[in-house]
């Protein structure tokens, strides 16, 4: 099973996932569509991973327990002290799943915090020669006799650009948006130039990230043991004295 995060909301057999959301996607096939398609990315935080990993490992454990507790010989006899065990069992799991459920909460603080010094990190410095020459060059073609060409020229030299000079651009790019003004065939080469400076700005993935965690936040890593403890607590219950909703 794998979690992905929808980036636009998505409608697939009889199913309605919408965009900002995480959801368990199990069909291999449809995720793959669905990365191809541009719809959903894949959710990857290992450490978060991990305490859901664990939060299944001690759920097994403590099932495996009570059971060998419940049809143990051994207590045949002493029913007060097999009782005993498995109360004891019962509380070590709530406070397993109590540290589990703060482990998760606390990691989710950590990323949070870490990604947001990286997109603070990830923000190139401008350079004053590069703007000094993108203010030229834009006056240029206000003036230009071929702005085609000359725009293409321009293209080539930002691609020699280094990440500073590409950031300056990206940074001030709807000055060159507006020097070209309505010409199609000089937006097409404007595009190709922004799909280059824009390489150096990681920030849009950053704040995908992001709104991962703030969709995660939403998320009980513990939401197995609760279940667990709800079908206990209407065992044997009619439909009208069931508590906590349907099961």
């Amino acid at each position: 099973m794998t979690k992905l995060y929808f980036t636009s909301e998505h409608n697939a057999g009889g199913n309605r996932y919408s965009a900002g959301n995480i959801y368990d996607i199990q069909d291999t096939h449809v995720q793959e569509t669905l990365l191809s398609e541009g719809k959903a990315v894949k959710v990857d935080f290992p450490k978060l991973d991990t305490v859901s990993a664990t939060v299944d490992s001690l759920m097994n454990r403590y099932r495996a327990t009570k059971q060998h507790l419940e049809t143990s010989p051994r207590y045949a006899d002493m029913e007060s002290e097999r009782a005993y065990q498995l109360e004891q069992i019962e509380q070590q799991l709530k406070a397993d799943m109590a540290k589990a459920g703060e482990d998760y909460k606390l990691e989710l603080a950590v990323l949070e915090k870490e990604l947001a010094q990286e997109a603070i990190k990830a923000t190139h410095k401008t350079d004053e020669q590069a703007l000094q020459f993108l203010d030229n060059e834009v006056a240029r073609l206000s003036y230009s006799d071929d702005i085609l060409g000359d725009l293409q020229l321009l293209q080539i030299k930002i691609n020699g650009m280094n990440a500073e000079g590409k950031a300056t651009v990206l940074a001030n790019f709807g000055k060159l948006a507006q020097a070209v003004g309505d010409n199609n065939e000089a937006k097409e080469v404007l595009k190709g130039i922004l799909s280059t400076v824009k390489k150096v700005d990681n920030t849009a993935q950053i704040d995908l990230k992001l709104k991962q965690i703030q969709a995660l936040k939403t998320n009980d890593v513990t939401a197995p043991y609760h279940r667990m403890q709800l079908i206990k607590e209407n065992v044997g219950k009619q439909p009208n004295e069931i508590v906590g909703g349907v099961l």
